[in-house]
């Protein structure tokens, strides 16, 4: 019987056709529960720089609290959305990531589905996230990948059901592409150190936890991609 890394909940059902694909205590899904893992697993120490949380979900908040405490930070374009968290939200706009974060003054970035809601050049915005890194910190992010190449459009005019068609949700600007992703989005990377996930998480735990293999197999909107600063 599978149990929530989350939770530690074993109570699980069904969600949009995928067995056991959501915690019944928690509600984490899939992904959810693999960033879970993961932090459980490589997240580095902390060391008094801020870490942010973008988007914050429930229980990767509590994980993330337990670990980094006091220098724990969640932040969101809208901070009333989340009048349930227990560390206030800092409201910051991923459109400019240097004007909230200036070249190495944070420890670490953990997000989860936020990249393709955000407007703009995509290599920018993730190039400037990472300059704010301090060396031996941390970029841990999930986001939506469908097998072919990466797409776009910024036009503000576009109708919310086109892009509901092309982007799976009327407030998404892009979908990341399987057949493109090294070279749009981990090239980005190069003063990074990747971390091997293979090597610190089993397929036996994935399936405890209720996480598709495939999640560390190939490139899907449940994998972590995980990088030290070197």
């Amino acid at each position: 019987m599978p149990t929530c890394p989350v939770c530690n909940s074993s109570k699980f059902v069904s969600y949009r056709g995928r067995e056991n694909a959501r915690c019944v205590d928690c509600g984490s899904k899939e992904r959810a529960r693999l960033m879970a893992l993961v932090l459980s697993k490589v997240a580095p120490t902390g060391n008094g720089k801020p870490v942010f949380h973008f988007a914050p979900e429930t229980g990767i908040a509590d994980i993330l609290i337990e670990r980094y405490a006091g220098s724990y930070s969640p932040a969101d374009f809208s901070p009333d959305l989340y009048p349930w968290s227990k560390v206030p939200l800092t409201k910051v706009d991923l459109r400019q990531p240097l004007v909230h974060f200036p070249p190495q003054t944070v420890h670490g970035f953990v997000h989860s589905h936020v990249l393709e809601h955000i407007p703009g050049s995509i290599e920018r915005i993730i190039l400037e996230m990472n300059e704010a890194i301090a060396p031996g910190g941390f970029h841990f992010f999930q986001v939506p990948i469908e097998p072919g190449w990466y797409r776009e459009n910024m036009d503000p005019n576009l109708p919310g059901e086109q892009r509901r068609k092309d982007f799976g949700q009327d407030d998404h600007f892009r979908m990341f592409g399987a057949m493109d992703f090294h070279e749009r989005i981990l090239r980005l990377f190069e003063d990074f150190q990747p971390i091997d996930l293979t090597k610190h998480i089993g397929f036996q735990e994935l399936r405890d936890a209720a996480v598709p293999a495939s999640s560390l197999s190939r490139l899907t909107g449940h994998s972590v991609f995980a990088f030290l600063k070197r």
